[in-house]
């Protein structure tokens, strides 16, 4: 079990890591990743939903789709990458509901793969189709999946970096994740 913890570095203490070695077992690894939020303005829902409506619909693969997206990703401070990146797992987690697999696939059987990557094409169409899926699960549809979104964060990263983006967002989007949304 990966469980995320993220607090400022101010609280980190002699306190805060004697609590948590009570907490989890002596072989846990702690993994720490340290980004530096003074000098960088905050990227928010406001600055995705943008960055996810340059994605070009027109192009000939599925994969150049995020070209213009990806450009544009890269031009932000790396902290704004991960930042995306963590949105977009949160939007694709709150899709991740029993309702909402019910309507995708009303049979008893279906892909956890194939939802998640419908979740993502719901995402992948913006802010008006997002929140009307998510208050309106009939409205999702099975027949559209857009997997390579989820590789929109890392493109962008190793675009600007030239180096693999290892990271994982503190919320899981896979399939049945949201144990609330499954109940």
């Amino acid at each position: 079990m990966t469980t995320k913890i993220s607090v400022p570095l101010s609280e980190v203490d002699e306190k805060f890591l004697k609590e948590l070695k009570e907490k989890y077992p002596s072989h846990t690894r702690l993994d720490i990743q340290v980004v530096n939020l003074d000098d960088i303005p905050a990227f928010s829902e406001e600055d995705f939903w943008p960055i996810l409506g340059l994605l070009d619909w027109n192009a000939e693969t599925r994969n150049e789709v995020l070209t213009p997206a990806v450009e544009a990703l890269a031009q932000h401070p790396t902290s704004h990458i991960y930042l995306f990146e963590d949105i977009l797992a949160e939007k694709l987690y709150l899709l991740d509901t029993k309702a909402h697999a019910r309507a995708a696939y009303p049979g008893d059987s279906f892909s956890e793969d194939g939802f998640l990557y419908v979740r993502a094409a719901v995402v992948a169409q913006g802010r008006d189709k997002y929140y009307e899926v998510l208050q309106n699960p009939a409205q999702i549809n099975a027949d559209e999946d857009f997997e390579p979104l989820l590789s929109l964060a890392a493109l962008a990263f190793e675009h600007k970096t030239g180096s693999e983006f290892d990271y994982i967002a503190p919320i899981s989007y896979e399939t049945y994740t949201n144990e609330e949304g499954w109940k």
